[in-house]
């Protein structure tokens, strides 16, 4: 579902993503680990083209990431993306920010977006709040509602960058529950994370990343009891032992 060959990116000096080769398939949950700095947002974000790329290709589904225009526009619509921050819309209400993008860019009638973006949110626990506003929820409602939006495309991939980070702490576990539920029903997932214990119990396998370059591929239990480098060893050490 996605591939990446050779993928190098710069900003300026800085050599942020060293050669990357990457291939995640349809359904599997794939979570980024790694220190700060080490180029796992800027490998989720390459994926859209969010941040664009030096050298090497990316594909989506077998297709080639195009560098802009209407061929780029349907692939990001193919590809749903949840972000550290909300990013709703302050001005809608839940279910309008749920909506718009499948009335404006995939064109479905009202009824059937509104119908169907009454399910997501009841899918992800937020229902009864449709009608508030993004300010009037709290984080973990507002990132509840942001995986309602990014799921009402109905994507074919879901990347997630470090979608708990700006959150409470006792609101993270919810978030966290609606993505382990999305795993089980076979989204095809990357998720950029620091969430350990959703690492263990969603993923298919762990990339860790260090200085810009994929250190290690395993699966959880492989990764998080016999990790094969020296710098994964280090870095589980010290978040393992909190």
């Amino acid at each position: 579902m996605i591939r990446m060959q050779a993928v190098d990116k710069h900003f300026g000096p800085l050599h942020v993503l060293k050669d990357i080769n990457l291939e995640v398939d349809a359904g599997q949950v794939v979570v980024v680990l790694g220190p700060s700095g080490s180029g796992k947002s800027t490998l989720c974000r390459t994926i859209n083209r969010l941040e664009p790329i030096d050298n090497g290709t990316i594909e989506v589904d077998g297709k080639i990431l195009p560098a802009e225009g209407k061929a780029l526009a349907a692939l990001r619509a193919d590809v749903g993306m949840v972000f550290q921050s909300f990013n709703l819309f302050a001005h809608k209400s839940i279910l309008d920010n749920v909506t718009l993008a499948p009335l404006k860019v995939r064109k479905v009638n009202k009824a059937e977006a509104q119908k169907r973006g009454l399910e997501l949110l009841e899918r992800v626990g937020i229902a009864n709040q449709r009608d508030k506003y993004p300010a009037q929820l709290s984080g973990g409602q507002q990132q509840r509602a942001a995986i309602a939006r990014a799921l009402a495309m109905k994507p074919k991939v879901m990347l997630f960058d470090e979608p708990t980070s700006a959150l409470d702490p006792e609101m993270v576990q919810e978030v966290l529950d609606v993505m382990t539920t999305l795993a089980r029903e076979g989204m095809t997932m990357l998720v950029v994370t620091h969430e350990m214990g959703f690492a263990r119990r969603a993923a298919n396998r762990v990339i860790f990343m260090d200085a810009g370059e994929v250190v290690e591929d395993a699966a959880p239990d492989q990764f998080f009891t016999a990790p094969r480098s020296e710098r994964a060893k280090d870095f589980l050490g010290k978040i393992l032992t909190h």
